[in-house]
């Protein structure tokens, strides 16, 4: 089974959280706590990739995440990070 861990970013805003992903470009998500931002965030991703699946599109590799901090630069107060498993073999699975 193919899989990646993807990082994700959870910012603080002034009605929650924010997250998105540095390797998925355009893959975001908020909520009201973290652990819903991160459960959105699972979700948000898993329908990106279902959608690259599904245009015959390429799967982005993770970077290393020494890659994606030096990326990301200092975090503000309040940010997480943490990473998303995904199985595309699974994903495939169901776009077929």
């Amino acid at each position: 089974m193919n899989s990646y861990d993807y990082l994700i970013v959870i910012e603080p805003t002034q009605t929650g959280f924010s997250a998105f992903s540095p390797d998925l470009n355009g893959c975001i998500t908020v909520g009201e706590t973290v652990e819903q931002t991160r459960k959105n965030m699972e979700e948000a991703i898993e329908l990106y990739l279902e959608e690259l699946i599904e245009n015959g599109e390429a799967i982005p590799a993770p970077t290393k995440l020494t890659d994606q901090i030096n990326t990301i630069g200092d975090l503000q107060n309040g940010t997480f990070i943490a990473f998303i498993p995904n199985h595309f073999d699974q994903l495939h699975a169901k776009s077929a």
